[in-house]
């Protein structure tokens, strides 16, 4: 159908559509957040590497009714997530921008992506 050929389309758009060269990592940090695209698409590498930072984050939250005393856990979660991120852009960016582009034009539906996903997975877990 027609739907499908411009979502396959959509789908292949360069990946220099960010506002960046393809080549270039992306940078992460409080200035710069990543979207939701990116973090559904990095999910599993940050779920990973940002265990021990999460778990800690919930204790808190669970230990303390004030928000403000789980600033710094809060602050370690999201750095955390930022160097999965940046670790990502560093050993496979094309999959990874491709699998990220591909849940944004597909409204985060995961299905939509797999082949992307798996290119991606591939090309960084695959990588030492």
């Amino acid at each position: 159908t027609g739907r499908a050929r411009r979502a396959a389309h959509r789908a292949e758009e360069p990946l220099w559509r960010w506002g960046h060269r393809a080549e270039m990592p992306r940078e992460y940090g409080p200035s710069n957040p990543p979207k939701s695209h990116e973090l559904y698409a990095g999910s599993k590498v940050i779920a990973d590497r940002c265990f021990e930072q999460n778990l800690a984050f919930y204790k808190c939250k669970d230990a303390s009714e004030n928000p403000a005393s789980c600033l710094e856990v809060g602050k370690a979660v999201h750095a955390c997530v930022h160097t999965a991120l940046g670790d990502i852009e560093k050993k496979a960016p094309a999959e990874f921008r491709s699998y990220a582009y591909c849940l944004e034009v597909n409204a985060l539906k995961m299905e939509e992506c797999r082949t992307k996903q798996l290119a991606f997975e591939s090309a960084y877990f695959g990588s030492s």
